[in-house]
């Protein structure tokens, strides 16, 4: 069984989506769904609704006023991005929280991961993106193959950050010596098992480029940016500590207005912390 093959068996085992997340995804496949039933299904479970409510009103989606109800959320936000919310924090509760390699930590991880996703959509409403609601999602998923390293392939990639501290390499190019292949690769294989949707996929696959080998793409743009936002900043530790240069092309396509990163960088580097605790607790 090669590497691949053993990680996708060792996601079949992973948990079952909380029932909340399965009743929603049901009901959304209904096009005469409504805003009520939705609202209805979320707050049969407490615990769910209110961690919901809490990352609704986080610096995330920066809306004024405070959301004090699911109907709200869903009305501000609308029905994916909600159900967005949903399995992400789903998502975070998958892994374990306390495996750990060297300086390699579940929780740098994430807070890495939750600023590349807030930077992501902070630059997707900066370039007037009208479809904002997997912005959040794709970025903060970008990196999640290195997740999947972490939990089911623990031996293998601590021999990966070893290859990135003694050479002060890229750790996609330490995993491609050390595995064969990379968290790009296994980020898309993991999101297709999970049928998540082909846009986000491409983006998982993709995020390094900035771009689809066939066509330009603000998402993965989006997301491309972001992440080397969040490199700069120093948010979290995605395992290795290399800022990589921007996709000019993409850089250029975004057309970011001026002044634009050093007020991004003030919001991040205030609100990241908070917001990583947050969604983990």
């Amino acid at each position: 069984m090669n590497l691949v093959e053993k990680i996708m068996t060792e996601v079949d085992n992973l948990p079952s989506f909380p029932m909340v997340y399965t009743a929603l995804s049901n009901a959304m496949e209904d096009p005469m769904v409504t805003s009520d039933k939705l609202s209805t299904l979320i707050s049969s479970d407490p615990a769910a609704a209110m961690k919901i409510l809490k990352v609704v009103n986080s610096p995330i989606y920066g809306l004024r006023g405070k959301i004090d109800t699911i109907s709200q959320a869903i009305l501000f936000l609308g029905f994916r991005e909600v159900k967005n919310i949903v399995f992400a924090l789903s998502v975070m509760n998958f892994f374990s929280k306390e495996k750990r390699l060297v300086n390699f930590r579940p929780m740098d991880f994430w807070a890495h991961s939750v600023g590349v996703g807030i930077a992501t959509r902070m630059i997707g409403r900066a370039i007037g993106e009208k479809n904002l609601e997997n912005f959040f999602l794709a970025g903060m998923f970008h990196d999640i193959g290195k997740l999947l390293f972490l939990e089911f392939a623990h031996e293998e990639y601590a021999k990966v950050l070893e290859v990135v501290e003694n050479k002060n390499c890229r750790i996609k190019d330490a995993e491609l010596e050390v595995l064969g292949l990379d968290h790009a690769r296994a980020g898309k294989l993991l999101a297709a098992k999970w049928k998540l949707s082909s846009g986000i996929q491409n983006t998982i696959y993709y995020h390094h480029e900035g771009t689809l080998p066939d066509s330009p793409n603000s998402l993965v743009a989006a997301v491309h940016v972001g992440n080397i936002i969040a490199r700069i900043t120093s948010l979290g530790y995605p395992g290795d500590n290399l800022v990589p240069e921007p996709n000019i092309d993409v850089w250029d396509q975004l057309n970011l207005p001026k002044g634009f990163f050093t007020s991004m960088r003030k919001e991040l580097q205030r609100n990241i912390e908070n917001t990583t605790k947050m969604m983990m607790d």
